[in-house]
């Protein structure tokens, strides 16, 4: 079957008469009406039902339209999948990012780079840490930057410094009427908003309040998971609860309506950021590279250097 006879049956399965299909094709009402007959020739039998009342499709027509639809899908499957392939970028690096600091610190250090090597062509993949760290391992990044990655078979890590979590909270009573610090037990008594509950970060607070207080995070008053930052902080400006967010993310609302920054009687929460790479695959010169250049060339201050950083880490 062409492709025009898909299309002039389709619109025909629809119309009312032939004279609105012939103008929703831009066709005469005789030129369409010898193109149903060239259709009909080829299949052997009628289609179209025709009466003074207008157009419908005969039961060959029904079974035959069905199958131009099916066409039609295949036809849109074969577009995109052509369109795909002009639409490839040819990455010589793969590097993946962490949604917080990896998003936060390797864009601009790919400009400052390709400034340097003209040739190179990175892919930066954006993404959660577990689906990163398995794209690790099945060797679909030359390496990763990450944050607070456990140490497991398959990746080694690096790591780059230390940066902390930041407590922000709804701009409305009782969370902007707490006398700073907020004690533990009240923090713990307020709705708490989490982030992706198998990410790097919340295994930092969780550990951190099971280290020093025997409590898990689980056990206490959890009203949402939300797998984006973006959406943690709609969820503290509706009033929902109180959140957690990497330093880097909540200095993007720094002067953001309807937050506040508050701060809890406790220690600061800190996690480390590493370049993160398959322990199996050889690095390639190139990825070894720029590898080399993040680390060498994060601004100045980012991280933590501290020694409480290192030792509550």
């Amino acid at each position: 079957m062409l492709f025009d006879d898909v299309e002039v049956l389709l619109v025909l399965s629809k119309a009312k008469s032939l004279s609105q299909a012939a103008d929703q094709l831009y066709m005469s009402r005789p030129g369409l009406s010898q193109k149903i007959a060239s259709i009909e020739k080829k299949f052997g039998t009628s289609l179209i039902n025709r009466s003074s009342s207008g157009i419908s499709l005969t039961q060959a027509g029904k079974v035959v339209v069905k199958f131009a639809q099916n066409v039609a899908d295949m036809e849109r499957v074969l577009a995109s999948q052509i369109a795909a392939i002009d639409e490839h970028f040819p990455a010589s690096l793969t590097v993946g990012m962490s949604f917080a600091d990896g998003v936060a610190l390797l864009p601009r250090l790919v400009a400052e780079y390709v400034e340097q090597v003209p040739s190179a062509r990175v892919h930066l993949d954006a993404g959660y840490e577990p689906d990163l760290v398995q794209k690790l391992k099945d060797g679909e990044l030359d390496f990763a930057i990450l944050e607070n990655q456990p140490m497991e078979p398959g990746i080694v890590n690096e790591v780059l410094g230390y940066k902390k979590l930041v407590f922000l909270a709804p701009d409305k009573p009782p969370y902007n009427q707490a006398i700073y610090p907020v004690p533990v037990e009240t923090l713990l008594k307020w709705p708490m908003i989490v982030y992706e509950w198998h990410s790097g970060r919340h295994m930092v607070g969780n550990r951190h309040f099971r280290e020093r207080y025997g409590i898990s995070l689980r056990e206490h008053n959890m009203v949402g998971c939300f797998d984006t930052h973006e959406a943690m902080v709609e969820g503290v400006k509706a009033g929902l609860g109180w959140a957690t967010l990497p330093e880097c993310i909540a200095h993007r609302y720094r002067n953001e309506p309807g937050v506040v920054r508050f701060k809890v009687a406790t220690d600061t929460m800190w996690y480390p950021v590493s370049l993160t790479w398959p322990s199996e695959a050889p690095r390639s010169d190139e990825a070894r590279a720029f590898a080399e250049f993040v680390a060498a060339n994060i601004p100045e201050g980012y991280f933590s250097r501290s020694a409480e950083a290192v030792l509550n880490s």
